[in-house]
């Protein structure tokens, strides 16, 4: 039997008409060149600049509003655990959706909406923070010192394995697998801030990661300790990744490119018709999408280094942030849909977490809403301009980094093979949503 493919239900969206397909493919291709051949050949987002916001800074930084703010999203954990733990094995469970939904869709528009938020409400932090508190030890002092040199490989390394538990994983909508995997992810977190301090979850925490990643195009950003309402490409541009962040955006875009791939006519009867187990096919073809990314834009950022003065191998990570746009523009396209439909039904069950016939949060007699689907023809093109801008925003800051990295007579030549590479991303993602 053929492994469905999401942690519960299916996507709500349809195939793109092929003419949609073809006219978001020539505008990558247009916009890209034209980016090369007329864009800057200097920098232009050295500095954030942006509007100074020293209300809103105050309000942000307010004792009383964080800690209000991390209540509520402990609370809200521990309402969803209460649920995992205790509540009926079935799909109305609201656990499943808010792990698979709620929290791997949902940072999205939120770290776009509302910046690196995640990492001031992320509850592992506040379980941390309290556990220290009860110890009466500093949460930056660990046992032992984590390396620089990890970076965020940790992270990268999670991504991968919640990838494999949404698309791979047999039995991955029963209480006793996901049960399994929270337990894992918070002891691993809890555990290594024990050992490292609370570094230790901005390196290893995945959906945090994810989280600070995507808030790079968010307009509100840190300049010292201001908050200040930026131009999201500025942003983006400033942004330094550490080490493993190519892990990380590969992780990412890999995964969801596999979850389209593994929607086609042909992968579906190879994998039904072959005597390897269906685990072992998906696994591999998870696998090999990953690294194709991993070593596709490695091998395209590193041909930069024959032209700057940092070795080759630097150029990976310096660049990583010229894809957030695109995993963020393919995520859109891919799971908006998801989110709509499911996000709603969440919310709804969320009422009920023990499922005894509870209205707790007085949201069990709504209705899921699906009225959006009753216009394909918008649906498509939300998913097809989600791709095409995400790639547009993607290679303005490949250009931006590229004239910040490499000298000006030679930052055009330096960065062709990256933009191959990213017109190759754009046109696969619209075949895979295209094609049935």
């Amino acid at each position: 039997m053929l492994v469905p493919l999401h942690g519960i239900a299916s996507r709500h969206d349809l195939p793109l008409p092929f003419s949609y397909v073809v006219v978001a493919a020539v505008l990558a291709l247009g916009v890209s060149f034209v980016v090369l051949l007329l864009a800057w050949r200097r920098p232009r987002f050295e500095q954030l600049g942006g509007r100074s916001l020293p209300r809103l800074t105050r309000l942000v930084d307010s004792p009383v509003v964080r800690g209000v703010a991390r209540l509520l999203v402990l609370a809200l954990y521990a309402w969803v655990a209460l649920a995992l733990l205790a509540g009926r094995d079935l799909l109305t469970n609201p656990s499943f959706g808010f792990v698979y939904v709620w929290v791997w869709v949902g940072l999205i528009p939120v770290s776009l909406l509302l910046g690196p938020v995640w990492r001031v409400t992320n509850p592992v932090r506040t379980v941390h923070a309290l556990l220290c508190a009860l110890a009466r030890v500093d949460p930056d002092e660990g046992l032992l010192r984590l390396p620089r040199a990890v970076g965020v490989w940790p992270a990268a390394v999670g991504l991968f394995g919640f990838a494999w538990l949404e698309l791979v994983q047999p039995d991955r909508t029963t209480l006793a697998v996901l049960r399994v995997w929270a337990l894992a992810w918070f002891v691993l977190l809890v555990l290594g801030s024990i050992v490292f301090g609370r570094c230790w979850v901005g390196a290893a925490d995945p959906f945090e990661v994810y989280a600070t990643s995507v808030a790079q195009l968010s307009p509100w950003h840190r300049v010292g300790p201001e908050l200040r309402l930026v131009n999201p490409l500025a942003g983006l541009a400033a942004w330094r990744p550490p080490p493993g962040a190519v892990g990380v955006v590969a992780a990412l875009l890999g995964s969801t490119a596999f979850d389209s791939f593994a929607n086609l006519s042909w992968w579906i009867q190879t994998v039904q018709s072959s005597a390897v187990v269906t685990v072992a096919w998906f696994s591999g073809g998870l696998a090999v999408m990953i690294l194709v990314v991993l070593v596709t834009f490695s091998l395209a950022a590193a041909w930069m280094g024959r032209y700057g003065d940092r070795p080759a191998r630097a150029y990976p990570r310096l660049m990583a942030g010229s894809v957030v746009p695109i995993v963020v523009g393919y995520a859109v396209a891919h799971y908006v849909t998801l989110l709509v439909a499911e996000g709603q039904h969440t919310a709804i069950l969320l009422s009920d977490p023990l499922g005894r016939g509870w209205d707790v949060l007085g949201t069990g007699r709504l209705t899921v809403d699906n009225t959006v689907f009753d216009h394909p023809a918008l649906v498509a093109s939300v998913q097809a301009a989600a791709i095409v801008l995400g790639h547009v925003l993607g290679i303005v800051c490949a250009h931006e980094k590229a004239v910040a990295l490499l000298p000006e007579r030679a930052a055009l030549r330096g960065q062709w093979p990256m933009l191959v590479v990213m017109v190759g991303y754009t046109c696969a993602g619209l075949v895979l949503l295209f094609s049935p």
